[in-house]
């Protein structure tokens, strides 16, 4: 069901939905193939979706458009805006959607950064050899020796585990990860951090690039709060059934119990550990999980970018949510997380991100800036592929204020 308010209202309007149980429903599959990557619009599915959960509360929302919508269960990880109506509107188009994670996000109050600092970090150096990474992570960076008290904090090391995440992002590899190592290089990400460390700069923002040897984990856990931080490289999320499997082949008893282990970001250096070598003395593994991103210092921090596959998956329990890093970067301080649903493309993501900042940064909303971004990017995809394909335009969804 859904609880619809309205500043009219004097209590929630409840709204039936389509009757579907779990992920595995029909209107869910239905969404599935439309964001997939070998079909789309052009052969109208989608709709089953649409008329189970949305349709249904189009009498309640009247003339209403923006729309602050808070989902629950399997509905957190769909991409709403792409879903079509049956007059072949996409939901972006007929409505402003905000995505927020309950309603008390209406309610918290800003705290304004005091200056435009950005950190930019991506296109990592996966494979590290022990001596380039000691010398990485020797790097002065930050004053006061934060680095050395965030490497304190690091939490439990699902190591073993990882290994299975890295059959998400092998294939299909372009360029193919180098002799020894497992992660794909993101050559494009280069591209992405260059053009918007110059868009931020045009505005007079202190920006901090860190690529290559230096896009690393304690970088990362170093960052005291900055306006964005904005971070391009590989992301996983490992179900119950790849844990399972996982530690069945490995020999392994069933555990990894907490979902924050199980979704993360990979940064310089996580070739060694996903390889199965032992981390390196003194220096973090290069998997940052969901559980030690909760612990970043993110307050005041407004917008935190993660550029990168899957970083809007987890585990969902019902009434309670998404346990990833979405839930982890909130629980930091963080404003409004840009996440996606599903694995991304290098280069349409480059040039999606690039055009949400050009927006944001020419004085549009954070949540207008993505939708034009998209809808910039849907033209571009259906010029390239002959067809519309949300799978390379619509995974990216802006939650929180």
């Amino acid at each position: 069901m859904a609880l619809i308010v309205t500043p009219e209202s004097t209590q929630p309007k409840i709204v039936v939905l389509g009757g579907t149980k779990d992920s595995a429903s029909q209107p869910m599959e239905d969404y599935r193939l439309l964001v997939s990557e070998v079909q789309g619009r052009a052969l109208a599915i989608g709709t089953r979706f649409y008329e189970s959960f949305w349709q249904p509360l189009e009498t309640a929302l009247g003339t209403a458009r923006r729309i602050y919508l808070s989902a629950d269960g399997v509905l957190n990880q769909v991409s709403l805006g792409v879903v079509p109506r049956d007059d072949g509107k996409l939901l972006m188009e007929a409505y402003d959607l905000r995505i927020v994670t309950s309603t008390k996000d209406l309610l918290r109050s800003i705290h304004p950064s005091a200056s435009n600092n950005a950190l930019l970090v991506g296109n990592p150096q996966f494979l590290l050899s022990p001596e380039q990474q000691r010398a990485a992570v020797a790097r002065p960076r930050s004053p006061g020796g934060q680095q050395e008290a965030v490497l304190k904090a690091s939490g439990p090391d699902p190591s073993a585990t990882l290994r299975s995440a890295t059959l998400a992002v092998r294939g299909g590899c372009d360029p193919s990860p180098p002799q020894g190592g497992v992660l794909c290089p993101l050559p494009a990400t280069a591209v992405e951090l260059q053009t918007i460390a110059l868009l931020l700069r045009a505005r007079n923002w202190q920006v901090a690039v860190e690529q290559r040897e230096n896009a690393l984990e304690e970088v990362v856990k170093a960052a005291q709060h900055p306006r964005v931080l904005h971070l391009s490289t590989h992301g996983f999320f490992l179900s119950d059934r790849q844990v399972k499997r996982n530690q069945s082949a490995l020999g392994q008893p069933a555990g990894l119990e907490d979902p924050m282990l199980r979704s993360g970001l990979f940064f310089a250096g996580a070739d060694r550990v996903l390889g199965g070598d032992p981390p390196l003395a003194g220096a973090d593994n290069g998997v940052l999980t969901a559980y030690e991103a909760a612990t970043l210092n993110l307050q005041g921090t407004e917008l935190v970018v993660l550029s990168a596959c899957e970083t809007g998956l987890g585990q969902t329990q019902a009434g309670e949510g998404v346990f990833g890093l979405r839930r982890a970067l909130q629980e930091a301080g963080a404003e409004s997380v840009l996440m996606s649903m599903w694995s991304v493309t290098d280069r349409e993501t480059e040039e999606l991100m690039t055009q949400f900042y050009k927006n944001w940064l020419s004085g549009m909303t954070k949540p207008d800036a993505l939708r034009n971004a998209q809808m910039t990017e849907r033209d571009r995809v259906r010029k390239h592929y002959g067809k519309d394909l949300p799978y390379y335009w619509g995974a990216f969804v802006l939650v929180g204020r």
